[in-house]
């Protein structure tokens, strides 16, 4: 009997990272829980592919992504863990950012804090939302870019559009 994967496509963009060397800023304000996971997601999750990290001690205008947290969310963020925001985008590009803010919610704490870190960093380097359940899917199909159980990773699909883009 062949048993076949439920579609996994997730979409890539709309704004991607504007090279393949992504640097990181952790902001005092970041819990050691999330501090913690953003630097386990950092080396374990995104490393493995193309990409390469770095951790800068100080922030900078040259930083790709600034994490830090907020006590204070507005609108829908209220009800979010996490978010990935541009904040600058390439000269001349629309979809290129310079440079991403990764925003944690105090007011919401997240169980597993690699898998929250995953998922934004995904968003940082052009991952879209994934569909389905991990419960649904073979390890290797995983994704820290979609839920049910949070997973740590990202799928072989995840990695193959990191890879092609960067």
């Amino acid at each position: 009997m062949l048993v076949t994967q439920p579609a996994s496509a997730n979409s890539f963009g709309p704004t991607f990272a504007d090279n393949k060397a992504h640097s990181f800023f952790f902001d005092d304000d970041l819990s050691s829980g999330q501090r913690n996971g953003m630097d386990w997601a950092r080396k374990n999750s995104l490393a493995p592919t193309d990409m390469t990290t770095s951790l800068d001690s100080r922030y900078n205008n040259q930083v790709d992504v600034w994490a830090y947290a907020t006590w204070n969310p507005t609108g829908d963020q209220k009800n979010w863990y996490a978010w990935t925001t541009c904040v600058k985008k390439v000269s001349g590009s629309s979809s290129k950012c310079d440079q991403f803010t990764i925003v944690f919610n105090h007011k919401i704490p997240h169980s597993n804090y690699k898998s929250l870190s995953c998922h934004e960093i995904g968003h940082s380097v052009g991952l879209g939302h994934a569909s389905g359940k991990n419960s649904s899917y073979s390890s290797a199909n995983r994704s820290c870019m979609r839920g049910n159980p949070d997973h740590n990773y990202y799928a072989n699909h995840d990695k193959n559009h990191i890879n092609g883009r960067y």
